[in-house]
């Protein structure tokens, strides 16, 4: 039968079982947590409850020296005090092997302590910290027990401070993914996220926090199937895939990423995958553009017709998708209304509609934006057409209810200019509510539309030029008939008198004065036609000069009548003067004289046996010199026409002359400041040409007429 414990050992026996018990409990708190603020409280804490009336904990900071870490008393008192004189940390070095001192460490002064054991923590040959207990009573520690606790306490100490440092770590990535431009994702072996960035989170449209834990078809749906299958083969391989193309397509809008996926590796063991991402949209639609716009060139330049070359552009429009309906609008030959030529839409019911627009082009004086932007040569961007912008855009009820049914809901309006001259205006419309026309879209318009007006410009030079070669050619043809025709009659009349002489049998002497009058008159022709080329000569190099002085004009008419009275008598034309009071002008009187028969002289070619008018009068400060037939009159659209050079009327003069006596007199007109035009008779049949001089100002005495 065994003895029975005597009391010391039963007292030992307790306190041994109450020591394991705190140690035990010990490590359980401790491993609660890895926080090290945390951690250091429970340290300090525990020594407290179980031991010490003090408890004082110092760490070793990095660069070898003690720092306070966190303290604790029995006392509420004390651990005010202690919070207002935390006793310096105790002097250890740091290679030391010592055990703990019983009689080595900090106390405050106000405390009466009685003894102090410095329990160093150690991990293993690391220092960790040290421990420093204050007694004021009598209290007996086993030494064993409290290195026992030291341990643990080293232990937890070198937890939290892993824990800390890795938890720094992180911090540090994470910062450095949230400053990344790009997004960045880091997921696990299931590839569920991790982590990600601002950019990442941005891209997904999803707060940061919805992305932990959600694999890549959770975040977005069907179309991450390929990008997780090059994860997973990255996972599989270790090898990183790079720059995997992923378009995005949400309604109204396409974006373009490109991915880089590659492994995050805990040695040579794939744990997770890492990604990349950039968004490439402005890079990727700006190569579509440019090829879009190298196809639309090549097309635009295949047609020398303005009309074809506006279509196609319409149809590059509306088939590239940039436009739901497009309409074009022309300046006219009057340079100020507006011809649409041009409304094109992408489905066959708003391409109904399209046929009713085409009655619409905004008129001159109108406040249409299309007349904006044709007058100022600006292009307008509306990102939503209200209801403000359909009364703008709209010419009448009728108007307006067709674009509302139409639908647009943002407009683009671009100038064609070429040359610096705006040709028309190039409208563009998306029905769709999605799709809002920004900057990028104007600034591709503009450029689409200089393309286009400078194809449409080159067909406009192009018709022209044909015109004018045409017209050369046929001027060509007429010079030679008109030249070949008093040159081959003066020859006639020269050999028949040759013969005469020969024959030393010259004729009557009227039949000779009747061939040298007609050879005269010929060689007169001859010297009118080499004279008008050697003025369109002049003209043409900027060489046409000018002798001015006062000339009265309404005296000049009676001199020109007087001196063309024969003239007008062999036609049939009784010349109607209207120039009582003298109206004074400042010009080359020679040049005036050179216009003003040339009109008389049109006036009796084409109204033989009509009266011909000439009135001279003022319209403020200008002069006004009229000439008006009885004849056909100007067809319609021909009124600027017959001033071009080479230009002859319609009939039976029409290959009667070189085409320049109308050129060649607006050219002096113009050259003194002056215009001539023409116009319709207010009553009867023919034409009137209006000269209008600048006025003299100051009127010198007229010189007398030869």
């Amino acid at each position: 039968m065994s003895e029975p414990l005597l009391p010391c050992s039963r007292e030992t026996a307790a306190a041994s079982a109450r020591a394991r018990e705190f140690l035990s409990e010990a490590s359980r708190l401790l491993a609660e947590s890895l926080d090290w603020e945390r951690t250091l409280a429970s340290i300090v804490q525990l020594a407290v409850r179980e031991w010490a009336d003090v408890a004082l904990l110092d760490v070793l900071a990095a660069d070898g020296a003690m720092v306070p870490g966190a303290h604790a008393a029995r006392e509420p008192s004390w651990q005010q005090r202690l919070e207002q004189e935390r006793p310096c940390p105790p002097a250890w070095a740091s290679g030391t092997d010592e055990a703990p001192l019983s009689v080595a460490g900090p106390a405050p002064d106000w405390l009466a302590a009685r003894s102090r054991l410095v329990l160093p923590l150690r991990k293993e040959a690391r220092l960790m910290g040290l421990l420093t207990l204050v007694f004021t009573g009598d209290t007996v520690l086993a030494v064993e027990v409290a290195e026992d606790f030291a341990h643990r306490a080293a232990l937890a100490l070198a937890n939290a401070l892993q824990y800390r440092e890795a938890q720094a770590r992180l911090a540090d990535l994470q910062a450095f993914m949230n400053a990344s431009p790009v997004g960045m994702s880091l997921f696990d072996r299931d590839l569920r996220c991790l982590r990600t960035n601002p950019a990442q989170a941005a891209f997904n449209r999803l707060p940061q926090a919805a992305h932990v834990g959600r694999t890549p078809s959770e975040l977005m749906g069907p179309r991450a199937a390929p990008v997780e299958a090059v994860m997973r083969e990255v996972m599989h391989t270790g090898v990183p895939v790079v720059d995997q193309l992923l378009t995005d397509v949400h309604p109204g809008e396409r974006r373009h990423f490109r991915i880089t996926s590659f492994p995050v590796c805990d040695g040579e063991t794939p744990v997770g995958v890492g990604t990349t991402v950039s968004e490439v949209t402005a890079q990727k639609v700006e190569e579509e553009r440019l090829r879009f716009l190298a196809e639309a060139t090549s097309r635009l330049s295949h047609s020398l017709d303005w009309r074809t070359t506006l279509r196609t552009a319409a149809q590059l429009l509306v088939g590239g998708k940039l436009a739901d309906y497009c309409t074009v609008d022309v300046l006219a030959d009057d340079g100020q209304g507006l011809e649409r030529v041009e409304a094109l839409a992408s489905d066959a019911a708003t391409q109904q509609l399209m046929k009713e627009a085409l009655r619409y082009p905004p008129p001159p004086g109108s406040r249409s934006p299309i007349r904006r932007v044709l007058e100022t040569g600006r292009p307008v961007l509306a990102a939503q057409v209200d209801p403000d912008w359909l009364d703008a855009l709209t010419l009448s009820p009728e108007h307006r209810r067709l674009m509302e049914t139409l639908g647009g809901q943002s407009l683009m309006l671009v100038p064609l200019v070429a040359r610096g001259r705006t040709l028309g205006v190039l409208s563009v419309v998306s029905q769709d509510p999605h799709r809002r026309y920004q900057d990028r879209d104007l600034d591709f318009l503009e450029d689409l539309a200089s393309r286009t007006a400078l194809a449409v410009d080159n067909a406009w030079l192009y018709r022209e030029a044909s015109r004018a070669v045409a017209a050369r050619d046929e001027f060509v043809a007429i010079a030679t008939h008109e030249l070949r025709t008093p040159l081959s009659a003066l020859q006639l009349q020269l050999a028949s008198l040759s013969r005469a002489l020969d024959k030393d049998v010259p004729g009557p002497p009227e039949r000779q004065k009747l061939g040298l009058a007609s050879a005269q008159r010929q060689a007169e022709r001859l010297s009118h036609l080499v004279t008008h080329l050697f003025e369109v000569a002049r003209i043409s190099t900027g060489r046409l000069t000018l002798e001015r002085e006062d000339v009265d004009l309404s005296a000049l008419g009676h001199r020109l009548v007087t001196r063309m009275e024969d003239a007008l008598v062999a036609a049939g034309c009784a010349p109607v003067l209207h120039a009582s009071a003298p109206v004074f002008a400042h010009v080359d009187r020679l040049r005036l004289e050179q216009v003003l028969m040339n009109l008389l002289s049109n006036a009796m070619k084409y109204a033989p046996g009509q009266p011909v008018e000439l009135s001279v009068d003022t319209d403020g400060t200008a002069a006004v010199i009229a000439v008006r037939d009885w004849g056909p009159g100007i067809p319609v659209g021909a009124d600027a026409r017959i001033f071009e050079r080479f230009e002859r009327a319609t009939g039976e003069h029409a290959r009667a002359s070189l085409g320049l006596g109308l050129y060649i007199s607006r050219q002096i007109a113009r050259a003194h400041g002056g215009e001539l035009t023409v116009e319709a008779p207010p009553v009867g049949p023919g034409a009137r040409f209006v000269l209008r001089l600048p006025m003299a100002q100051v009127p010198r005495a007229p010189t007398s007429s030869p």
